[in-house]
């Protein structure tokens, strides 16, 4: 057994939980949250690797990675990987951002073992079968085509080309045809000997977990001898253009994305824009809806949304309409932007806002793997945790001032690009 010396332990407690962290001598991070209340785990080991980490050359790679990671390794074969949790009632799966790729699993907290087993397994000693990966460049290609059949991913990838171009945040996450097709056995061993080591990991786990026993497993589990790359690519953002863009495919609607670039994840404005997003976009009562879906009935299918990053952000809202309403829609949208910019919100409905913002944050505790993926972002981010009630006090905090100021900030419509696809028939 391999004996690792823990060299950092913290504990945060309250009535509901106990909150423990462990760094371990080969740097990696471990962060749990024990929740006496339920029998499930969820846990998630964190990649700090994205699509844009990627050269443009090796575009979609982090994603492909983790999909061959699936493929086999020293000990198990794809149905042994499969088998291992789905056996014992659990599940394993794996998911790719821009900024992070993360491996998780759900099971019964008396199978934990067997989860550190598998997912250490999985990111440590891939084999990358030849056969597998000719079988999965197939089926990745596959999903890649899927998505171009599917307008708002069309017009979402076209929009970010433009917001981040020549940057990775502009570069759909599952890559490019021709960039897929070039990926080796050498390419998939090099970025992970860059990326896949301890001290760029950090793992997450939030239910019916014993932080001890956890650390223990890992700490058994959890040796890698590889000998680590360090070219480690630097993503680097370009000016935008505002402007129109328009683009045509077989499709009966035109769908638009009207957009800026903003702030990043780090900037204390982020508090004020979620408020700002939930007036606009916050439900069946927020302003998009009732004032463009509703009152004029020119879009079925409207909302705002806000991507922030570690060094910056996008704002931007979404609309599906007939092609004759579409420049009327975005009228309606300019009026609601300037509406905020020009009057202050009414207490009432700042209140009723926030609370459903607040709701919704609150309702998603229940969900042990939502507390876990909490978890990881705000390690992969800001390199801490955040407790729920510093989350809802900074929400609380928020005040009519803060979003009319960032109204006037945000909605300038010479600083906004429009990304269109129309029917090509049109």
């Amino acid at each position: 057994m391999a004996i690792v010396e823990i060299v950092e332990v913290a504990d945060i407690s309250d009535d509901a939980l106990t909150r423990r962290e462990t760094v371990l001598a080969n740097g990696l991070r471990i962060v749990t949250e024990h929740v006496p209340t339920v029998r499930s785990v969820a846990l998630g080991i964190w990649v700090k690797t994205g699509s844009r980490y990627e050269p443009a050359d090796i575009s979609g790679i982090s994603h492909f990675l983790e999909h061959m990671a699936f493929k086999g390794t020293e000990s198990r074969d794809k149905f042994e990987i499969a088998l291992a949790l789905e056996s014992v009632g659990g599940m394993v799966n794996a998911m790719t951002s821009k900024d992070y790729t993360c491996f998780y699993a759900r099971f019964l907290e008396e199978h934990l073992e067997i989860a550190v087993s598998l997912l250490t397994d999985i990111l440590l000693k891939p084999t990358f079968p030849m056969e597998e990966m000719e079988r999965e460049r197939f089926v990745v290609l596959d999903e890649l085509r899927d998505a171009q059949d599917i307008p708002d991913e069309v017009v979402f990838d076209a929009f970010e080309s433009r917001i981040f171009p020549d940057s990775g945040l502009g570069r759909p996450v599952i890559g490019f045809e021709e960039t897929i097709k070039n990926f080796t056995k050498g390419t998939l061993d090099d970025y992970r000997r860059t990326h896949y080591h301890p001290e760029n990991m950090v793992v997450t786990a939030s239910g019916y977990v014993d932080h001890d026993e956890l650390v223990a497993l890992f700490s058994h589990y959890f040796v890698d001898g590889t000998e680590r790359l360090t070219n480690h690519f630097i993503d680097q953002l370009h000016p935008m253009t505002p402007g129109e863009a328009i683009e045509t495919r077989p499709i009966q609607q035109s769908h638009v994305i009207t957009g800026r670039r903003i702030f990043s994840l780090s900037d204390e404005k982020r508090w004020p824009l979620g408020v700002l997003n939930a007036l606009l976009s916050g439900g069946m009562s927020s302003r998009l809806f009732q004032n463009i879906r509703e009152a004029h009935g020119v879009a079925y299918a409207i909302y705002s949304f806000a991507n922030l990053y570690r060094d910056t952000g996008v704002f931007g809202v979404y609309l599906a309409t007939d092609p004759k309403n579409r420049n009327r829609a975005l009228e309606l949208i300019q009026n609601e932007f300037n509406k905020l910019a020009e009057a202050p919100v009414a207490e009432q409905e700042l209140e009723r806002v926030k609370a459903q913002y607040k709701s919704g944050i609150v309702m998603s505790e229940e969900s042990m793997e939502r507390r876990m993926f909490r978890l990881g972002r705000q390690l992969i981010y800001f390199d801490r945790t955040m407790d729920i009630d510093e989350y809802l006090g900074k929400i609380e905090a928020v005040n009519s001032a803060d979003v009319q100021s960032l109204a006037q900030e945000l909605f300038i419509p010479d600083m906004f690009f429009t990304m269109i696809l129309e029917p090509a028939n049109r």
